[in-house]
């Protein structure tokens, strides 16, 4: 029994990964996950492990770009050999403006420093060795800071479309200029002679210089 449990660490031990071979794997593999107008501002080193291999360490990339965090893991090898094939790899996309929540502390049973990630339908944790925290903690300000303007630009927006909603309700008055006619105003403001007529109260369709007219009423 002791004999195959020493195996087992063993080929625990020797298959625990290739971190930067897996770094530069994934680092292309990000650069492919790009959409146009889409750049990395920040990225950094992490690694994952999962319940059914928890031993073994899934070496990734975690980047902050203009739009989204993206993550690229490369799984260990086989502990067995096996026929060749492609390379497995995991990824994951938060983008900024759908609802995330980020944890910082101690992951994996308290053994790294790390975070927790969750949005809708997914979450990941991931760790850091302790010469990367800096550039975790980069990629975490980048990404508050992207969210941030996000939030600004789309306030903006929605307080821009209320005040255009709010001129459009508002009514608007025409003072008539030398040469101009109702059907002129009417046609130039998209009414019809008889609803200026109706609204301005008028008892012929003749108008005045300097008159105030009416030309469409409050929505």
């Amino acid at each position: 029994m002791a004999a195959v449990l020493g195996t087992i660490g063993l080929l625990l031990f020797v298959h625990r990964g290739d971190a930067e071979g897996s770094a530069r794997l994934a680092n292309r593999e990000v650069e492919l996950m790009l959409e146009r107008g889409e750049a990395i501002d920040w990225r950094t080193p992490v690694i994952a492990r999962h319940w059914w291999n928890y031993f073994r360490v899934t070496h990734g990339v975690l980047a902050a770009t203009n739009r989204r965090l993206l993550y690229v893991g490369v799984p260990p090898e086989a502990v067995l050999p096996r026929e060749p094939e492609p390379q497995p790899l995991e990824q994951s996309t938060f983008p900024y403006d759908r609802p995330m929540d980020i944890w910082r502390g101690s992951v994996f049973l308290g053994t790294v420093n790390g975070i927790i990630v969750r949005a809708p339908g997914q979450m990941r944790t991931f760790g850091v060795v302790a010469s990367e925290r800096s550039r975790l903690d980069s990629v975490l300000a980048i990404m508050r800071h992207r969210e941030a303007a996000l939030r600004d630009s789309t306030e903006r927006e929605r307080q821009e479309a209320l005040a255009v909603a709010q001129r459009t309700r508002r009514p608007i008055y025409h003072q008539v200029q030398r040469g101009e006619a109702l059907e002129l105003l009417a046609r130039q403001y998209n009414a019809s002679v008889e609803q200026l007529t109706e609204w301005n109260f008028l008892s012929s369709p003749r108008i005045r210089i300097g008159q105030q007219l009416l030309v469409k009423p409050r929505t």
